[in-house]
């Protein structure tokens, strides 16, 4: 029996952190479009999105983040619900973003793990999400 609890504690707490759903997202390249990811912490990171189209897209301030559990990526459980600013981003003239992420106040600190951030361009009737992987030791 307490073998049963403990087993039935550890697989709570790990559900609890990171939810138990599937992405919903569909990930997809966009030509001449990339992002790169660096400054990694358990609580943040710098995202540079590099857009080189001659029709640029622009980019809000939401992102997402989804950490990959036996194969497959799995929305993490948010400790409130995010609301982000909405405004948008034109590329610089060397064709990039820079966005200096704390997610610290939506997710906390992520434990060790592999995982990828996801960023939404395009319209409201035709919106795309790109991604970029990265690890927590």
């Amino acid at each position: 029996m307490k073998k049963f609890i403990a087993i039935l504690c550890i697989l709570t707490s790990i559900f609890g952190i990171f939810g138990c759903s599937d992405s919903s997202y569909q990930v997809t390249e966009v030509a001449n479009i990339t992002m790169s990811i660096s400054d990694v912490s358990s609580v943040g990171a710098t995202v540079t999105i590099t857009d080189t189209n001659n029709n640029q897209e622009m980019y809000g301030e939401w992102y997402e983040i989804e950490k990959e559990i036996n194969g497959k990526w799995r929305k993490i459980k948010t400790k409130e619900d995010a609301y982000f600013n909405l405004l948008g981003y034109l590329p610089d003239q060397n064709d990039q973003i820079i966005f200096h992420i704390d997610w610290e106040w939506l997710y906390g600190k992520l434990p060790a793990g592999k995982y990828r951030l996801l960023k939404e361009i395009g319209s409201m009737d035709n919106k795309q999400y790109i991604a970029v992987e990265f690890e927590i030791q």
